[in-house]
């Protein structure tokens, strides 16, 4: 097991290289000039030569990589061109709150999609499995734009029950302990906070988990079914056990392991920043900031931030791929793999 896990983490090295290099030369291909944007269309050629020189963008491309490089290697993701802050600050207040919203996104498509498909795949053929299959085809299709749009008409303008946008209301002053206001409202013991705060939640994490909950109950369905195939199902059944305990200790269990990937797949994307439903909500995390920071040819952000989404996704992964020894018997890493 330390062996593979050695393996798996000495990956991250040229996994992260390449997406460096991706991202630095993808960047500097987009049209424009960061001084030219912070400075004003109004800036004379002078100054703006002058402000080039100072962040060192008059420099040759290669030499601006190793720059990066050299700096990351060291903690140091640079200065944002665009606030002159620091990136890795920037990125350390904006990421708990799309960890928050991609969590709460999670538990809402696996809390509901695992039991919709063992549920479909049980009753196969049937209206719930008509139904289920359909509501899934529904929400892969649907545009976030469009159903985030729809929930702020229905639920916050039309019905009044959640607020319009934001993370919070603006007088909430709570302090900072995980970054995550659900979690830092209840240790500071603020039950009024903690509400306001998961009111702000509910309609962006709806939006968010719709696309994971589709995908993951139609996953969850057709596993299930194939299990619910094999000979040990049959003997379960033959020997009078409780349809519970069948579906839970017999087939849930060996069909796991295609949900657990889908799961973790689509748990590193939204980790990854969602672009749209945070713009839409008004959601101060990191993808709404990515897109800004895109707008405003900050370059120093951006491959930070890519850097950041490159670093999580591959991490959740190895996280998925440690798990599948611990919820499926059958797979052990044998002595050449550990």
């Amino acid at each position: 097991m330390v062996g593979y896990l050695g393996r798996r983490i000495a990956l991250l090295v040229p996994t992260l290289l390449g997406v460096s290099v991706l991202a630095f030369s993808l960047i500097h291909l987009v049209p424009g000039d960061p001084a030219a944007v912070m400075l004003g269309e109004r800036a004379n050629a002078r100054a703006v030569a002058e402000l080039r020189h100072e962040m060192g963008l008059d420099r040759p491309l290669p030499v601006q990589y190793w720059i990066f490089l050299t700096s990351a290697l060291e903690g140091d993701l640079g200065r944002s061109i665009k606030t002159r802050e620091k990136v890795s600050v920037e990125i350390a207040h904006r990421f708990p709150a799309t960890f928050e919203l991609a969590l709460a996104a999670m538990l809402i498509a696996v809390g509901l999609g695992v039991p919709l498909g063992v549920l479909a795949a049980r009753r196969r053929g049937g209206w719930l499995d008509a139904m289920v299959m359909t509501g899934s085809l529904v929400g892969v299709s649907l545009p976030i734009f469009w159903l985030g749009l729809l929930l702020l008409l229905w639920l916050s303008v039309g019905m009044g029950w959640f607020p319009l946008e934001g993370r919070a209301d603006a007088a909430l002053a709570v302090p900072a302990v995980t970054g995550l206001l659900t979690v830092d409202t209840l240790l500071a013991g603020r039950l009024d906070s903690f509400v306001d705060a998961l009111k702000h939640l509910v309609l962006p994490a709806l939006a968010l988990g719709t696309i994971p909950l589709s995908v993951i109950s139609r996953i969850t369905r057709s596993s299930v079914l194939e299990v619910l195939r094999l000979d040990f199902v049959r003997t379960a059944w033959a020997k009078g056990l409780a349809e519970r305990v069948v579906l839970a200790k017999h087939v849930l269990k060996n069909a796991f392991i295609p949900v657990l990937t889908v799961i973790g797949l689509q748990f590193g994307y939204l980790l990854g920043g969602a672009i749209i439903t945070e713009t839409i909500f008004a959601w101060p995390g990191l993808g709404r900031w990515l897109l800004l920071s895109v707008q405003a040819r900050d370059f120093r952000a951006v491959q930070g931030g890519v850097m950041l989404v490159a670093l999580v996704f591959v991490i959740v992964n190895l996280v998925v791929d440690v798990l599948y020894a611990f919820i499926d018997p059958r797979i052990r890493l044998t002595p050449d793999e550990s």
